[in-house]
């Protein structure tokens, strides 16, 4: 088995028929961000019960990513700028699939979220994403 540099390198097209063309994982990733920010201040505004608006951070990601498991699958030679893009494609591929919903990743962070003070709420937030993207990596590769 070869050593992977990148999880970007020498990636397959594949087709979404939600987009109505045919895109790279790695392509993925800005959509992703939106995910993420999305899900993230939805979540954050039923767990502290006000709306707020908040991107989540590239290091909050990588972080969720190694504590999920899937460090491996990002390739080697990854900084956590590209752990965070990595994170953000996995949730993107997860939508495009249907293999995850709006309302069962905000329900799955806010259930994270909830209770943690403002101390405690870049923790709460690493093990929330984490739960996540093992969720969405789950559904992705057991697909096949």
């Amino acid at each position: 088995m070869s050593c992977r540099r990148s999880w970007k390198a020498k990636e397959k097209k594949r087709s979404y028929p939600v987009l109505g063309f045919d895109t790279s994982f790695a392509e993925l990733s800005p959509l992703g961000d939106s995910i993420a920010n999305l899900i993230y201040s939805l979540a954050l505004s039923r767990a502290l019960g006000r709306v707020v608006g908040r991107k989540v951070s590239n290091s909050i990601l990588a972080e969720a990513v190694v504590k999920a498991g899937l460090r491996e699958r990002a390739g080697t030679r990854v900084d956590k700028h590209k752990l965070g893009d990595f994170a953000e494609s996995l949730l993107a591929q997860a939508f495009l699939q249907g293999a995850l919903t709006l309302e069962e990743c905000v329900a799955l962070l806010e259930d994270k979220l909830r209770g943690a003070r403002e101390g405690e709420l870049r923790a709460a937030s690493v093990a929330a994403f984490a739960a996540l993207l093992a969720q969405a990596g789950n559904a992705i590769w057991e697909e096949g």
